[in-house]
């Protein structure tokens, strides 16, 4: 008898993009007495597995602080997974009855998440950005510890393809430490709706929901006078609208704060491409000065720069500069040389449509081979990285859409016959 074992490969369908009511850090469940240094970690499920790790994104939706002399509530995320993420709560001192997240996950590389946690009070703080293409963000208080009254009041400063910068505007003599998310994205990703600021509870306008989008609270500002805290935002969705309800309960005295919703888009439709190659025209001559010359050299005109020593460099190019001119010279050292060139010509295309493929010969007319391309580039920064070595020039671009990739815009190489 034959017994035949077929293996069946099951594969896991993978998500970009999740979002889920966290409401385990409560006086309700079992075990949870948050003061006096109590500590818990519990590792929160995505719903699927993710291709890449995603940036996680949360807001408080409930916070009931007890206070008697000091009030500090620490929150963590101590780890990121494809499958899940952990959360820690730590209440040194007085009660945290209860700490309520709205939380996301989004796996997508033009959104950047900087989170910073129980920093102590400053002026003015700054964070460098790996998108140089980011063009908005917003700041939102995560948690905080306080010996007395308090007025935490966030906004981000200043904006750059480089860093950005946060300010606290704040009467922080009774504040210890505050915890904060800089959420950061392309013009596309995030979309802002009406600021709002109140100094008591409130049911906010209707919003058209936008597609492939969530709605968020960033939470820029809050003020207490009373050292209790009992605050909470519920968001209430609807077919085709959403609006959220702020309040307080037991009598508190309601914490002054201020509010900006937006939409995060999880699906986006906009690209970064690579530069493309529009022409490309060689000459080939002998000429009397080459002597005078190096052995070869690249010229970006629009950059005013001229390379010849190897070594790598990496450049930002600005987003005005939709056109540039890449000339390369090479000095023939004899007649058993060629020079081959592969310039980007198409982003969309396959096969032989997708790229120049040159070849040119030295021989005896000839000692010397200019190539002179102009590339089209898209209204945006572009990071290129130039290597030169004594045999090539290789230029590759940077492009962060939902993943980083590198393509090569342009490689030439100096090669025997």
């Amino acid at each position: 008898m034959l017994f035949f074992i077929i293996l069946i490969e099951i594969s896991r369908e993978t998500i970009s993009y999740d979002s889920q009511v966290f409401n385990k850090f409560t006086w309700t469940e079992s075990g949870f007495n948050c003061q006096n240094g109590f500590t818990k970690t519990t590792t929160i499920p995505f719903t699927n597995t993710f291709e890449n790790i995603p940036k996680i994104i949360f807001f408080s939706t409930t916070f009931d602080y007890f206070f008697s002399t000091k009030n500090e509530v620490n929150i963590e995320i101590l780890s990121v997974t494809l499958i899940d993420f952990s959360l820690k709560i730590t209440c040194p001192n007085n009660k945290a009855s209860s700490y309520k997240i709205q939380w996301y996950a989004i796996d997508d590389n033009r959104l950047e998440v900087i989170t910073d946690l129980n920093q102590s009070p400053f002026t003015s703080k700054q964070y460098q950005i790996q998108n140089p293409n980011i063009k908005k963000g917003i700041i939102s208080i995560l948690s905080f510890s306080y010996t007395g009254t308090f007025n935490i009041d966030l906004s981000i400063t200043e904006l750059t393809y480089e860093h950005v910068i946060i300010g606290m505007s704040s009467a922080y003599q009774n504040l210890v430490s505050v915890s904060y998310q800089i959420i950061l994205g392309t013009t596309e990703i995030l979309t802002f709706l009406d600021q709002v600021s109140s100094t008591s509870a409130y049911t906010s306008q209707l919003y058209n929901q936008l597609s492939n989008s969530y709605f968020i609270i960033a939470q820029m500002k809050i003020t207490t006078s009373l050292l209790n805290i009992r605050y909470s935002i519920a968001l209430n969705p609807t077919a085709n609208q959403i609006s959220y309800t702020t309040a307080t309960w037991n009598t508190n005295a309601y914490p002054t704060n201020k509010i900006q919703p937006y939409f995060l888009k999880y699906v986006q439709e906009q690209f970064f491409t690579a530069m493309e190659c529009f022409t490309a025209r060689i000459s080939k001559l002998y000429d009397k000065t080459s002597n005078t010359k190096p052995p070869f050299y690249i010229q970006i005109l629009e950059l005013n720069k001229v390379s010849n020593s190897p070594g790598s460099e990496f450049i930002i190019i600005d987003e005005s500069k939709l056109l540039l001119n890449i000339n390369i010279y090479y000095k023939c050292p004899s007649n058993y040389k060629k020079v081959h060139s592969q310039l980007n010509k198409c982003n969309n295309c396959s096969g032989s449509n997708k790229i120049y493929n040159l070849n040119h010969y030295c021989h005896g007319s000839i000692n010397s081979i200019y190539i002179y391309a102009q590339y089209s580039a898209q209204s945006n920064y572009k990071e290129i990285l130039i290597t030169i070595t004594n045999n090539s020039i290789i230029i590759l671009q940077k492009l962060r859409n939902k993943i980083i990739t590198q393509q090569n815009i342009l490689q030439v190489e100096f090669l025997d016959i």
